[in-house]
């Protein structure tokens, strides 16, 4: 004969989880829904983002001075690669940047690493097209043409 009080205990148990369930069920259809709001929200962001134009710099902003220690990644390989996907040599880069060739050397090297300052330019260089390039390059052009 099963016992009385196992019995009760289980039917109050199966009862409850009934309850839950039902109380529940709304709540979960709201959050599948604002789940997927969520997930409309990041993807309209990011359409957002890819649509702003960059800065007149194109330096990214640090939300800091100058003389704040910058969070970017960027190692030695990371700035040949930079500088090889651009295509342009040492020199040309380092006129880019308005540092010396040996600096741009050393920084490749790995014996140094740039300053803040340096590492924003590097990256504002890294979001440059072809065309901006050129455009930078020939106005350096033109203003060492008239010095």
């Amino acid at each position: 004969m099963p016992d009385i009080k196992q019995v009760l205990n289980e039917e109050i148990r199966r009862l409850a989880r009934k309850e839950v369930k039902i109380a529940l069920a709304p709540l979960a259809a709201v959050v599948a829904e604002q789940k997927r709001q969520i997930a409309e929200l990041k993807k309209e962001l990011k359409r957002m983002n890819k649509s702003i134009p960059e800065r007149a710099s194109g330096a990214p902003d640090a939300g800091g001075k100058d003389g704040d220690e910058i969070k970017l990644r960027l190692n030695a390989a990371g700035i040949v690669k930079i500088r090889t996907k651009l295509k342009l040599t040492q020199g040309r880069f380092a006129a880019l940047l308005g540092v010396s060739t040996h600096t741009v050397s050393f920084w490749e090297l790995g014996k140094v690493t740039p300053r803040a300052k340096m590492k924003k330019a590097i990256c504002a260089l890294r979001s440059l097209g072809k065309r901006e390039l050129k455009q930078r390059l020939a106005v350096m052009e033109k203003d060492s043409e008239n010095n």
